[in-house]
């Protein structure tokens, strides 16, 4: 078995089995995105990919993928540690998943340490009434976009900053897109006494159903809890107002002020791991 550059080639005759994969062709960005695949007996036998996200850059994000009938050969972890040799900086891999997925036992079995873990998140429109509204809760299509993509940042930064650090002038890359997915009339947020704002449900209209990342901007924020309940429960009401019926969110267990919040929907669904692996 040997390792060869992952190409555009390979892509366009890719298997089945790994079109639910995050690859993409060797160097697809620079020299921090890489990718291979392992040869055996003329034919792609696994494939696997790293990356350095545009936002944090402490662990390389890894993804591979072995044929259904050679797994549990060695292979995936042949690929690991090959993979481990194209990285441009030593530093530890990470992988994320559901908890019951196949890939995320590969991970425990390289010795994967849980950083995160993201809560159920399928939940009824109808449930909102169980949060608190506020009173100066508004929609963000009201708000400079300058002011959100700030307060954006502040909200992303601080809710990472323990597990996951973002790297610098990540907010580039964190806001870049964000105006062409967002529903501005359903998203909303707090903006304080001094026009300051404090607090933000962020509506994604670009998935079925669509998708609420909500927290303070500052992790001390006063009356956090019930701010981010009021925006919360707007950009619920707005939504069902449309005739949805369910929404799903996305957050951390360690955010502090979103979890009590997700917790009063009564979320269904699946627990949702990211962990570090240390590279062979």
């Amino acid at each position: 078995m040997h390792f060869q550059s992952l190409t555009e080639d390979d892509l366009r005759s890719s298997p089945p089995w790994w079109h639910d994969r995050n690859l993409a062709a060797d160097f697809w960005r620079d020299g921090e995105t890489r990718s291979a695949v392992a040869i055996d007996g003329g034919e792609i036998v696994a494939a696997g990919a790293i990356w350095l996200s545009r936002v944090h850059d402490a662990r390389f994000w890894v993804d591979i993928v072995v044929h259904p009938e050679m797994r549990r050969q060695g292979i995936g972890t042949a690929i690991l540690r090959h993979l481990a040799t194209l990285r441009s900086r030593d530093i530890p891999f990470a992988a994320r998943g559901y908890v019951d997925e196949e890939k995320m036992l590969f991970a425990d079995a390289r010795g994967a340490v849980t950083t995160q873990i993201v809560p159920p998140a399928r939940v009824d429109l109808s449930t909102r009434t169980s949060l608190r509204s506020h009173a100066q809760v508004q929609a963000v299509a009201g708000i400079d976009r300058s002011r959100i993509e700030a307060a954006h940042a502040a909200m992303y930064q601080w809710t990472h900053e323990t597990w996951s650090p973002v790297r610098p002038g990540f907010e580039t890359a964190l806001n870049e897109g964000l105006w062409d997915v967002l529903d501005v009339d359903a998203s909303a947020a707090v903006v304080d006494d001094q026009g300051r704002v404090s607090a933000l449900a962020l509506v994604y209209r670009d998935t079925d159903p669509p998708l609420i990342v909500a927290e303070t901007t500052t992790r001390h924020q006063a009356e956090g809890e019930h701010l981010v309940e009021g925006s919360i429960r707007r950009a619920m009401a707005i939504l069902a107002h449309r005739g949805l019926t369910n929404v799903d969110f996305d957050g951390h267990v360690s955010d502090p002020h979103f979890l009590p919040a997700l917790s009063r929907l009564r979320p269904s669904g699946r627990w949702f791991r990211i962990v570090e692996i240390p590279a062979p």
